[in-house]
């Protein structure tokens, strides 16, 4: 894959032209204060533009595909430049903030962001793959995420072109020219802003009152993983200006151990924790993994009898495995890899004879980790070599991508706990996902099951689960948490 030509446009006209003064107006301000595109310097060199003039300049280039980055969706372009036509996202249109603002506008739980083609003798647009984002509640910052997370999609379909010889064809997706923003839209999407500065604001307020907004906590039950009832769960409150997540089980010596991750809302930092779990009940927590720096996701796994734990560790921008040396409290950096690359809730299974890595990576401005699932190709559990799959990522949706707990194997089938990452919160249901097929060149999955917050009140969310036998662990996020105290943790472990 080469970059074998740059072709300069004609002068476009001013993006905001068309538009009412005033959204116009809105939109340059959002742009300039709270969605300015990073300068990244280019590596290496890079060809001289070419005028759109220059027919015979750019016909000799022999391309397979032109991208259009103007925003005019291939209009205009003469399709016959490149074998496989001209292609163009949805992400930018000819008005500043459309892109952004429609998502946005019409209250989608989800941003879609597609990839689109015109072709040399084609009547139509041609959709040829599909995404999926977790929104930012302003139409500019909405619309410069979407740009950004566009480079790992046209990445992605460029590869697969190579790899099968054609371009990929999407069914959920059909182009739709972009609309001027109704000045009753826009009157409903600047009341929502408002509401939202509002919500966040007073959230930074609480936090520093000590009354936890946005808290998780931990809920058991016995149960069956695609039938367990959420609401029969029993709660685990957080001590004191903390809350608890992504908990994962292990047994050893006939008791149910709980790691998890215990976050301080003063420090802005977890670190790993474990207790027994008993009747549905946290005790004798202790800290296990403390090493100074955020650490959470406590994925613990055995090989050739030793216990490794692979905690997320997104800070540091590598991924760490411990080696335990005394369960279950006693820990020792064991292994890294992937040194500066930000990765979130990695887990490695064995699924039909071979080691794989999945995680979630984030190559953007944003840091964003929860709308691209990449898998790698593993060695064994030391990850001393690593091979990505040719289609990373595999998943792009935020309603299904972000590892929400191990892989878990329910006799021949295998299943991935995914986050539901929609309606602007983070972690707002669980969605089940079983394996279908997995291979270097492939990879499919079907929904089996979603879970919700609707089965208690107060929930905001529902992020991650675990099982062990029939023993149950998942998190739940709670609107606000309140203050701790011994009276409300013995009402709630009673309940």
């Amino acid at each position: 894959m080469q970059l074998v030509g740059l072709v300069e446009a004609e002068r476009q006209r001013d993006r905001g032209s068309g538009l009412p003064w005033l959204i116009r107006a809105w939109f340059t301000l959002e742009a300039r204060f709270v969605a300015r595109e990073p300068t990244r310097s280019v590596q290496g060199p890079h060809p001289a533009p070419i005028g759109v003039q220059d027919r015979a300049a750019i016909a000799a280039l022999g391309l397979d595909v032109l991208l259009d980055l103007t925003g005019s969706c291939g209009e205009g372009v003469d399709t016959s430049w490149a074998r496989h036509g001209v292609w163009f996202t949805d992400c930018q249109g000819a008005q500043r903030g459309a892109a952004g603002f429609r998502s946005l506008a019409r209250g989608w739980d989800i941003a879609p962001l597609s990839l689109f083609r015109r072709v040399s003798g084609a009547s139509g647009i041609e959709p040829i793959a599909t995404a999926a984002v977790n929104p930012k509640y302003l139409a500019a910052r909405n619309e410069l995420f979407l740009k950004e997370k566009s480079v790992a999609l046209v990445l992605r379909e460029l590869r697969r072109m190579a790899l099968t010889g054609r371009p990929g064809s999407s069914r959920n997706s059909a182009f739709e020219p972009f609309d001027r923003p109704r000045a009753s839209e826009f009157i409903r999407y600047l009341g929502a802003v408002v509401a939202e500065s509002g919500r966040r604001l007073a959230q930074k307020v609480l936090a520093r009152l000590g009354l936890r907004p946005g808290m998780f906590m931990i809920q058991s039950l016995s149960g069956e993983l695609l039938g367990f009832d959420p609401a029969q769960g029993r709660a685990n409150l957080p001590g004191a200006n903390a809350y608890q997540a992504d908990p994962f089980l292990w047994q050893n010596g006939g008791r149910t151990y709980c790691f998890f991750e215990d976050y301080d809302y003063r420090s802005a930092c977890g670190h790993i924790c474990v207790g027994v779990l008993e009747n549905g009940l946290l005790g004798e927590v202790r800290a296990a993994i403390r090493p100074g720096y955020h650490l959470s996701f406590p994925f613990v796994f055995e090989h050739d009898g030793q216990l490794y734990m692979m905690p997320e560790s997104c800070s540091k921008q590598r991924i760490e495995i411990w080696r335990c040396t005394g369960f279950p409290d006693r820990w020792e950096l064991h292994s890294t890899a992937m040194e500066g690359v930000v990765t979130a809730d990695s887990s490695i299974a064995e699924i039909d004879g071979h080691w794989w890595l999945f995680t979630n990576i984030s190559a953007d401005p944003f840091g964003d980790v929860n709308s691209e699932l990449h898998i790698f190709r593993l060695d064994g559990p030391n990850l001393a070599s690593i091979t990505p799959h040719l289609l990373n990522p595999v998943v792009f949706d935020a309603r299904t991508a972000r590892n929400a707990g191990r892989i878990i194997r329910q006799g021949d089938a295998y299943y991935r706990p995914a986050q539901e990452n929609s309606h602007g919160t983070y972690g707002y249901g669980i969605n089940l996902m079983r394996i279908e097929g997995l291979a270097l060149d492939g990879y499919r999955e079907s929904l089996a099951r979603t879970i919700q917050p609707d089965f208690a009140p107060g929930l905001i969310g529902c992020h991650h689960l675990d099982i062990r036998g029939d023993v149950i662990v998942f998190d739940v996020r709670k609107r606000y948490g309140g203050r701790y105290s011994r009276r409300r943790a013995k009402k709630a472990r009673a309940a």
